[in-house]
């Protein structure tokens, strides 16, 4: 019985161990494809941007604000991919079969919770 719970334990520290080493192997993950930060905020900022122009700012009053907060917070970390990311949004917002306002509903949550999980950015809509 011994002998069974301490390869329990070998088994477990070994796994433990495995995943450790390769979480440091393994790319940081970026949204949608992107393969640069420069390429993620360019994105995320044509998300925010192209729903403020859906909603001509005649929104709900506290998702403008985020909107503006997004914009604010992405534009300064896209830096020359604004445009790369405008082409990539328009590409997977008008795939076959992908509904453009469901698309930019996930999108901005995805962009939101990359600024705040992996940036540690506190956006004042939110509270």
């Amino acid at each position: 019985m011994k002998a069974i719970r301490l390869g329990l334990v070998a088994v477990a520290v070994a796994l433990l161990a495995t995943v450790w080493w390769q979480g440091f192997a393994a790319p940081a993950g970026m949204l949608y494809g992107a393969t640069a930060e420069a390429a993620e905020a360019g994105y995320c900022l044509a998300v925010a941007e192209r729903i403020s122009e859906i909603t001509g700012g005649w929104g709900d009053p506290r998702l403008e604000r985020h909107l503006d907060e997004q914009v604010d917070f992405w534009r300064p970390r896209a830096g020359t991919a604004p445009g790369a990311g405008r082409v990539a949004l328009a590409r997977d917002s008008t795939a076959p079969g992908v509904n453009e306002g469901a698309h930019l509903h996930l999108a901005v949550q995805d962009c939101a919770l990359r600024a705040v999980s992996f940036y540690g950015h506190r956006f004042a809509s939110f509270e």
